[in-house]
């Protein structure tokens, strides 16, 4: 209120502090204000981001695909071998066979006695026998001519000793592939034990010729005989190691 002076009344403190707020509160507003309308809008930062998202980085510079090799490329040279079926392997029968090497005592450990007289049976360490052909290198046989196989036994001990060597005992099997064809210890009857003193150094030799008939161990009788092919001899026995395999043919 003015007073009768013409002076303006003066203000209380108060009110001059209020006035002075309201007028600091005004200018913050106005930077505000300015601050805001000089930014970025956030939908254009949103635009800017997601073009930057997408932006593809630059492909490198690709390298060319590597040719195959000449030596990857070429295909292996075909074997010229014949086939396993035009002739029988000499290795088929080694799972067979591989009792063919056992000695007497049957995997027994104990080693057998040492003859003490001729009578007494030989050691199997003591003996030797080989397994050939009775015709050297015939491994092919006529429709007129029954296949042969030289067995000779040698006794290696100083002592004179008996071996059997009857056909149990060495046992002459023949094989056409995994067929069983033929067996000298098939239904033996009569000389099933043929014993023989064998002095040292001095070989027994026999043949064991073989028909060309079929054998059974049931002994049914038949007359099938063997046909045109490939067939393996072995010798079997408890005296009998690392003889060799016999593959032959017979002919029609």
């Amino acid at each position: 209120m003015a007073s009768s002076t013409g002076h303006t009344a003066p203000v209380g403190k108060d009110i001059y502090w209020r006035r002075r707020a309201f007028v600091l509160i005004g200018v913050l507003l106005l930077f505000a204000l300015i601050a805001y309308a000089c930014s970025p809008s956030e939908s254009e930062n949103t635009s800017d981001s997601n073009q930057a998202g997408v932006e593809e980085p630059s492909p490198s510079p690709s390298e060319p695909e590597e040719e195959p090799s000449e030596e990857a490329s070429e295909e292996p040279e075909e074997d010229a071998s014949p086939s396993p079926s035009d002739e029988p392997s000499a290795g088929e029968d080694e799972g067979e066979d591989e009792g063919s090497g056992e000695d007497s005592s049957g995997g027994d450990s104990t080693e057998a006695a040492a003859p003490e007289k001729p009578e007494d049976p030989c050691r199997p360490q003591d003996v030797v026998v080989s397994f050939d052909f009775a015709e050297a290198d015939r491994e092919a046989y006529g429709a007129d001519t029954d296949p042969g196989f030289k067995v000779s036994v040698v006794n290696v001990g100083e002592q004179t000793c008996t071996v059997d060597v009857g056909p149990e005992a060495l046992e002459l099997i023949v094989h056409s592939g995994e067929d069983r064809i033929y067996s000298t210890a098939d239904c033996v009857e009569g000389k099933a034990t043929q014993e023989r003193q064998l002095e040292q150094g001095r070989p027994h030799d026999y043949t064991i010729t073989w028909e060309r008939d079929r054998s059974f161990t049931d002994c049914r009788s038949t007359s099938s005989r063997a046909q045109a092919g490939w067939y393996k001899a072995n010798l079997r026995g408890d005296i009998v190691s690392g003889v060799d395999q016999l593959v032959f043919q017979l002919k029609a």
